[in-house]
């Protein structure tokens, strides 16, 4: 295996040149492949790569689905716990076994104590010397089954982690979804509260996204959908905390930052994507600008997440409704 430096270069070299992003969940696939610890894994995608194809989100997840059939939390936790059943079995069978052994001794040593014929002590001597070594055995057999549970369960941990991680991020983008953006959400209103600092969101929506998958098909829809992605995380990285919210809709969570500069923020980023124009891969066709149409809000006093996100969605909804491709700050009607 290569040192750690060499390790990290070959896995960022492998994100580079599956254009995907150095999620948790990615680099840890990645991991798996280039330190050779899983070699169906290292089969399957050295034969994708040998073919031309591309290491997609799309492709991790199938993988992962077809060679750990990872995608139940609930099989995982149900194998969890047969595990840990099944040791605790092992272990209630050797303290069994040990009162056993304890009871034979006792009894053999008693009857040891008892009696000075030669005969009867040496057979005396020979049922402990067996009760002995069946001890030792019954104790190896332990330690064994021991071992491979551990290693089950240490298995077990790491598809939990990777479940775990695939349960809050996006399969397309490698962003962050729903559910761990509202968490986040939750956490940084209760810290901006006690630390008496701003904090703002930003919705985001493609424009005529339909049009993309109508006119050039899913396939490029989905490029625009990274693309936006890619350069969101881009953007905002070490200032806030991107997820895509679903369909075309992204959500940013700006820690410290008040409407104001909030909203600057997002008509830099509106202006950034919508100076580049978008081509196909495989023909370099023109397809177009992309532009967007995003709404700010920031908190206000004993606002609760669900009344933040909102206003912001109503922002975002008026920022469509004046023409899109714009910045609407929400504010309170006069």
């Amino acid at each position: 295996m290569a040192d750690g430096a060499d390790l990290f270069d070959r896995i960022r070299r492998l994100l580079d040149e599956s254009g995907l992003d150095p999620t948790p969940s990615h680099y840890e696939f990645f991991y798996r492949y280039a330190t050779g610890a899983d070699p169906q894994l290292t089969e399957a995608v050295d034969a994708i790569r040998r073919s031309g194809g591309a290491i997609r989100a799309r492709t991790i997840a199938t993988l992962r689905r077809e060679l750990y059939g990872i995608g139940s939390v609930g099989r995982l936790l149900d194998d969890a716990e047969s595990q840990l059943a099944r040791m605790g079995s092992y272990l209630e069978q050797s303290e069994t076994d040990a009162r056993s052994y304890r009871r034979k001794l006792g009894a053999s040593r008693s009857h040891l104590d008892a009696t000075t014929d030669y005969d009867r002590q040496r057979a005396m001597l020979a049922e402990m010397i067996e009760a002995t070594n069946a001890m030792l055995d019954a104790t190896a057999q332990l330690q064994s089954e021991l071992t491979t549970s551990s290693r089950e369960v240490d298995k077990l941990r790491a598809d939990l982690e990777i479940a775990r991680v695939e349960s809050r991020t996006d399969p397309l983008t490698g962003l962050f979804n729903r559910k761990a953006c509202i968490d986040y959400l939750d956490a940084q209103i209760l810290r901006a509260r006690s630390e008496d600092r701003p904090l703002s969101l930003i919705f985001l929506d493609i424009d005529h996204f339909k049009r993309f998958n109508d006119s050039f098909g899913h396939r490029m829809g989905d490029e625009v959908l990274r693309l936006v992605a890619q350069r969101l995380e881009q953007f905002f990285h070490g200032r806030g905390f991107v997820a895509r919210w679903g369909g075309e809709e992204f959500v940013t969570v700006v820690p410290g930052d008040g409407a104001r500069e909030a909203t600057a923020a997002a008509e830099r980023f509106r202006r950034d994507i919508a100076s580049r124009t978008l081509r196909t891969r495989t023909s370099d066709q023109e397809v177009g600008r992309i532009t967007l149409s995003l709404g700010v809000a920031a908190l206000q006093d004993e606002e609760d997440a669900q009344a933040l996100i909102d206003r912001a969605d109503q922002a975002l909804y008026d920022a469509k409704a004046d023409g899109r491709d714009r910045v609407v700050c929400w504010h309170k009607a006069a």
